[in-house]
């Protein structure tokens, strides 16, 4: 007998719920999510129709996510994004996941910063941009310097 070409999509997340149970109550959320980057389908789609079958190939690439985020290795890291200030931020191991926390750093920045002039920024340690890129976005006339 052949291997099956597919899997439902309904038993991979039933796996992804178990083998992340012991992260809490993310990890429905996080199979989803992490289903929905190995097999390039959208989690509404993933949800909406879980008798959907997807590729061993896609399915494989979900056991090893899955498998990283079980050993605690960050959502943000494993995925290659995060959001910050409604922005979708690229990130890697070599630098800082950008906090919620860290907004209010930004909402801080934002009052002293007029938003009818050209004020200069400079954001040293950068990392990621996240506070930079957040600031450009908010004023966009200012002249921000991001560094490392």
């Amino acid at each position: 007998m052949a291997p099956p070409k597919s899997q439902p999509v309904r038993e991979l997340l039933a796996r992804g719920r178990r083998v992340l149970a012991a992260l809490g109550e993310t990890a429905a959320m996080e199979a989803e999510l992490l289903l929905a980057v190995a097999s390039g389908h959208s989690r509404a789609r993933l949800v909406a129709f879980p008798e959907m079958p997807v590729e061993m190939q896609a399915a494989r690439h979900f056991e090893a996510l899955l498998a990283r985020r079980a050993a605690t290795e960050p959502f943000a890291y494993i995925t290659g994004q995060q959001e910050f200030w409604s922005l979708t931020l690229e990130v890697s191991p070599a630098v800082l996941i950008p906090r919620p926390e860290t907004e209010l750093l930004v909402e801080w920045a934002l009052q002293l910063l007029p938003a009818n002039q050209t004020p200069s920024v400079l954001d040293l340690g950068t990392g990621s941009g996240a506070i930079a890129l957040a600031i450009k976005k908010e004023r966009p006339h200012a002249d921000v310097c991001a560094c490392d």
